[in-house]
């Protein structure tokens, strides 16, 4: 077997561009579900009142409902004296107001005399404290357009306006397939044994289902396939009919044992092998069969940014959908931050504030070490014609936590000790709005 070489390398909007056009591939069915059970799901049609909401008039407040023209002149030199069960009604706010009348009066404002009169001390206007029919919805009208996503705000609309089911979008089924010989399933690790395990934990296909998860798919994970090609390819065949996106981990840099490209190209097509992004340069993209296929790299952090720069893209686009930007701030660099000429780098950060300025400093670079994403508190995006970001040079970052908890958090620069994460715990257990972040 050759080594694989990036024969189609490509820029990370050039790679945008085809990971845009291979998302056309994606046809998703529609589903009738209950509205109680829509909630972000994708609406495949517009959807229109089949009811007023209300339904009728009805009260907007508890009270009494009356005529108002019965009320006018009452005044509190001059007030104004109403038969119960004749000029006025108890009302309870949501119930319709009986035939004929057409104003409610506040129990506040009423004085009740004995069990058959009430006194009035000022008079009412008509629909006074009435909701009127349609007030909210009108039979007819358009509640939710088509490609919609449903917000437990909408959940109460459509139910409104007198609907119980509703036509969506089936979720995109993504299959993720992890190879590597030396993988080991999680449930394989002894945790109780002394001796180290003889192989690397795969969690990459777990951090990609939840990530699908969140993005509105349905993630189907298979299980580990060694770094045989013969079964790499009988795992793809057997399982790409029921997805609609693959993605195949690792096996698409340049090894020995990396048969990702030829395995597509023999039953499809390799559009991308390559990008100059940093991390996630092995990626590829592609078409099996027809099924557009992503080869994510093996490192996690490469898999975490080839996703979220080019699986939820896709993802999006097939629900039609606007892909969701995270919040940004300037923050200054501590420190010079050198950066390869002719890469994009996605650059993981932790941001503090020194007086009235917010500063950012890197964490660790490396494609492998997942907790520089789990302790960032943003990203930088350095761009292929920069060599790196000055000191002091104020830059734009991506914000993976919120503002308020980066805003609440001490950070300790230096030397890391143990101690310091104890006392981390022990602050945000007994003062949870304040952090203590501490790394090298």
């Amino acid at each position: 077997m050759k080594r694989s070489i990036y024969l189609k390398k490509k820029s990370l909007e050039e790679a945008r561009k085809v990971a845009s056009e291979i998302a056309s591939l994606i046809h998703l069915e529609e589903e009738v579900i209950p509205v109680i059970h829509s909630q972000g799901r994708i609406t495949a049609e517009p959807i229109f009142a089949r009811i007023s909401s209300p339904p009728f008039h009805c009260a907007a407040m508890d009270g009494i409902v009356v005529k108002a023209e019965t009320t006018y002149g009452a005044t509190e030199e001059s007030p104004k004296s109403l038969r119960i069960g004749k000029d006025a009604f108890f009302i309870n706010t949501g119930n319709p107001i009986p035939q004929g009348m057409d104003s409610v009066i506040m129990i506040e404002d009423v004085h009740l005399v004995d069990a058959e009169q009430a006194e009035i001390r000022e008079a009412a206007y008509p629909w006074q404290h009435v909701r009127a029919i349609g007030e909210d919805i009108i039979a007819t009208e358009m509640v939710l357009p088509e490609n919609h996503k449903i917000t437990p705000y909408d959940l109460g609309a459509l139910l409104a306006s007198g609907h119980r089911e509703v036509r969506v979008k089936k979720k995109p089924k993504v299959l993720i397939l992890p190879t590597g010989s030396e993988l080991l399933e999680p449930q394989e690790i002894d945790t109780n044994r002394s001796n180290s395990p003889t192989g690397i934990i795969e969690s990459n296909s777990y951090v990609l289902s939840g990530l699908v998860s969140e993005d509105n798919g349905i993630p189907i994970r298979h299980s580990i396939v060694k770094d045989d090609r013969i079964k790499i390819e009988e795992a793809l065949l057997s399982s790409y009919k029921e997805a609609d996106l693959i993605l195949i981990i690792a096996g698409s840099s340049a090894g020995s044992e990396d048969y990702t490209r030829s395995i597509i190209e023999e039953s499809g097509e390799v559009l991308v092998h390559g990008i100059s992004m940093m991390p996630g340069k092995p990626t590829l993209i592609g078409r099996f069969k027809d099924r557009p296929i992503i080869g994510i790299p093996g490192y996690p952090v490469s898999a975490i940014i080839a996703y979220e720069k080019l699986v939820r893209p896709i993802l999006y686009q097939s629900l039609h959908l606007t892909n969701p930007e995270r919040p940004k701030i300037k923050a200054f660099p501590a420190r010079k931050i050198p950066s390869k000429l002719g890469t994009e780098e996605f650059l993981r950060v932790k941001v503090g504030k020194v007086g009235e300025k917010l500063f950012t400093t890197p964490l660790s670079r490396g494609s492998g070490i997942i907790t520089s994403l789990t302790r960032a508190d943003g990203m930088i995006r350095i761009p292929a014609l920069s060599e790196g970001l000055a000191e002091n040079e104020e830059t734009e970052i991506e914000l993976l936590k919120p503002l308020e908890e980066i805003l609440n958090t001490v950070v300790m620069v230096g030397s890391h000790d143990l101690s310091l994460d104890i006392l981390a715990n022990q602050l945000q257990r007994c003062y949870p709005p304040l952090f203590l972040s501490s790394h090298p």
